[in-house]
């Protein structure tokens, strides 16, 4: 195999590469992914890397340059570090874990003439078990005996594990929320209940496709594309868990459980599925149903016993992580409108246990992808802009020079140009000399695709050039809250109810959280109705995660909830596409205005 080496003298690291490799792939294997959002097709830009070859430093695309012996990538740790949501509250649940610990001491086990030591284990602990694993037993064999006595490893009936020692030893158990762009896990102790620790990091699919069809397509197209992409999520998995037990000073081994939501693209490549029939009509998973596996045949870095839950999905696009999210929720008989913002929209009408779902192709442009000058959450990103007095005031995160702009900042202009009347209710920017403030109209100018406004000027930005929101932009997130505006009108119609008739609107996920509620109504991207209150709960499916993972009740609960979900496929009724051009509009309320 012929090997090049590749530098990345930044953040100090080299590798060995085969040769023909890209650079994304250089970048993926040193654990520094790139947001591939066309799949690495070149074309939406957002792999630009700054590279060194003999000396002379170039700017290229990284999943269509090739990478070269001695070729040095500039790439900073600061690049990758995303602004992840892990915030969360959790409802009132009872605690009452799956996975639980029982002692028995030692001078409890006394086995009488020619009984056998499992049944007097049984009649001890008084707990009807099923037959054990043939491994159990054998470990059992060896350690009856032992003078600190035995500590008992249970999922729900089962014994999972026999454990030699006293009264102190503590077990674990994790929570995951696996998002298209980003992974969170919790750590817990299964005894106390207590929350230990919290770690996150990017989805190394990233590295492949920014959303989930690009994903979908990598997996059909390649011979090791669903291999690649499971290795990829699982790999994200275990850097979360060596993280958050050294920080904590936690042995992997003393895990014994973990829960896992994503929507239903995640499930499949996370559980090894193949995924091509959730790209094509009539868009079929493999199961909606919960999963149970154990971490050994999934090469989840725990204890290889320890028991996997996937949270059920709940159809089409519409996964376990709204599952979650709704599982998150008070059961207080209020009827209420669940949207949970990503790269894609799933939405519920209902209450209690008793919802209809869908889910509404907004693509990434929320999120930053596919904009001229969007990115991720991260250092550099413009996150909030306000217009007042005839100037433009940007916040960005990391408190730095802006790079380019994030979701939040993205509703943030939108709502500002429209409010401010530079651009029309149709999306299209007005005539300079029509705007009315001089220092907001120089701001708008021609440029090769189009007119643009300048967010912030070359002097003000990290790499010297002004920072646009394009035309073409602007389409992209008029088509983008349109499907959601659409897709909440419709659903909560096939609920029988009217806007009205909701209690509150709950904005569940990242992006939900960042973004300012009162601008995405502006603009006609979260409906708007008298006295309903809207809120915004954080990332949710997180929170629902945790509770599958503590309470054996909220597991039957979510199942319950999962039966009885309703979905609805609102792309295909016939009032959609009509409801979806008319509410392209940014002011929903107005006539358009040229």
């Amino acid at each position: 195999m012929n090997m090049v080496s590749v530098e990345f003298p930044i953040i100090g690291k080299s590798i060995e590469i085969e040769k023909g490799s890209k650079i994304s792939d250089a970048c993926e294997k040193i654990g520094h992914p790139l947001n591939l959002v066309c799949g690495g097709k070149g074309r939406c830009g957002k792999c630009e890397v700054d590279i060194q070859i003999k000396g002379t430093t170039s700017t290229v695309l990284a999943c269509q340059v090739e990478v070269s012996d001695g070729l040095k990538v500039m790439i900073t740790g600061e690049e990758v570090e995303a602004q992840i949501l892990t915030s969360n509250m959790l409802k009132h649940t009872n605690p009452n874990p799956s996975t639980r610990i029982v002692h028995v001491k030692h001078d409890e086990l006394v086995t009488p003439l020619c009984g056998n030591d499992y049944e007097t284990l049984l009649s001890v602990i008084d707990l009807d078990l099923s037959q054990p694993p043939l491994e159990v037993l054998q470990k059992f064999s060896t350690i009856y005996h032992n003078p600190e006595g035995l500590n008992i490893i249970l999922y729900n009936d089962e014994i999972v594990d026999i454990l030699p020692g006293d009264s102190t030893q503590t077990i674990y158990g994790l929570a995951f929320d696996i998002g298209s762009t980003s992974v969170v896990g919790y750590l817990f102790d299964l005894k106390t209940y207590e929350q230990v620790g919290i770690s996150s990091r990017l989805n190394k699919q990233t590295s492949i496709g920014g959303d989930v069809i690009s994903r979908i397509d990598y997996a059909i197209s390649n011979p090791d594309g669903l291999r690649r992409l499971n290795k990829l999520v699982v790999e994200s998995v275990n850097e979360i868990i060596e993280n958050i037990c050294t920080e904590n000073n936690i042995d992997k081994n003393n895990i014994y459980q973990a829960s896992f939501c994503g929507n239903s693209t995640m499930q499949h490549l996370f559980l090894g599925l193949y995924p091509s029939n959730l790209g094509l009509k009539p868009f079929s998973s493999t199961t909606h149903r919960a999963v149970l596996t154990n971490a050994k045949s999934l090469s989840i870095n725990i204890n290889s016993k320890a028991k996997i839950n996937f949270l059920p999905l709940l159809g089409g696009f519409v996964g376990a992580d709204t599952a979650a999210v709704l599982l998150s929720i008070q059961n207080d008989d209020k009827n209420r409108l669940v949207i949970d913002l990503g790269t894609n929209g799933e939405l519920g009408v209902g209450k209690n246990n008793d919802y209809k779902v869908t889910s509404c192709a907004c693509g990434p442009a929320l999120e930053g992808a596919g904009l001229e000058y969007g990115m991720r959450g991260t250092k550099g990103a413009i996150e909030r802009v306000t217009i007042a007095n005839g100037q433009v005031f940007n916040k960005v995160i990391g408190g730095v020079k802006p790079q380019g702009i994030c979701g939040s900042g993205i509703i943030d202009i939108v709502a500002e140009l429209s409010e401010n009347n530079i651009v029309n209710s149709g999306g299209t920017f007005i005539d300079p000399s029509k705007i009315e403030e001089p220092e907001l109209a120089k701001r708008v100018i021609k440029t090769q695709k189009g007119k643009a406004f300048i967010i912030a000027y070359g002097e003000e930005t990290e790499s010297g050039e002004p920072l646009l929101m394009t035309q073409q932009d602007i389409r992209q997130v008029q088509l983008a809250k349109a499907a959601i505006y659409t897709g909440c009108l419709m659903l909560i119609e096939e609920c029988g109810l009217k806007g009205e008739d909701l209690e509150e609107i709950l904005i569940a996920g990242a992006f939900g959280n960042y973004i300012d509620i009162n601008k995405a109504q502006a603009i006609g991207m979260i409906p708007h109705f008298e006295n309903v209150p809207v809120y915004s709960i954080g990332n949710a499916a997180a929170t629902g995660s945790q509770i599958f993972l503590l309470s054996r009740e909220e597991q039957e609960e979510c199942i319950k909830l999962a039966s009885k979900a309703e979905h609805i496929e609102i792309a295909s009724n016939p009032n959609f596409v009509n409801g979806f051009i008319m509410n392209t509009s940014l002011k929903l309320d107005e006539e358009d205005d040229e």
